[in-house]
């Protein structure tokens, strides 16, 4: 089930960067999803660490967020460590588009204490 453009939209707003393309609908982790990053050049939680957002080679200085459907639900999910789960991982189900979009804005600009458990341990 894709993700409806106005979703996409509000979030974009907020300087985060969407995927152009959404994963294939028969993807077994995330089908139809998208990756949402967001550029250091945006204020916001920060999780110390830096990479860079696809062919564009903007920096990003938070974890990727994935977001998609499953049976009518909305799925906010990020998973950096393998074997997972790790210090900071989660896979968040909820049953609005408004709220999943919350749980993300949530993650990258509202308590910095979720986006410090993905500091990763030396």
């Amino acid at each position: 089930m894709r993700i409806p453009d106005e979703v996409l939209v509000q979030l974009r707003a907020r300087g985060l960067l969407v995927s152009e393309q959404p994963f294939v609908a028969n993807h077994l982790a995330y089908p139809d999803g998208v990756t949402i990053g967001k550029p250091s050049s945006v204020p916001g939680n920060s999780s110390g660490s830096e990479s860079f957002w696809g062919a564009q080679g903007i920096p990003c200085d938070a974890a990727s967020i994935v977001l998609h459907r499953k049976a009518e639900r909305w799925v906010v999910s990020s998973e950096d460590w393998v074997p997972g789960p790790g210090p900071g991982d989660f896979v968040h189900h909820w049953d609005t588009a408004d709220l999943a979009i919350a749980d993300i804005l949530g993650f990258y600009f509202g308590d910095p204490g979720r986006m410090a458990l993905k500091r990763r341990r030396r």
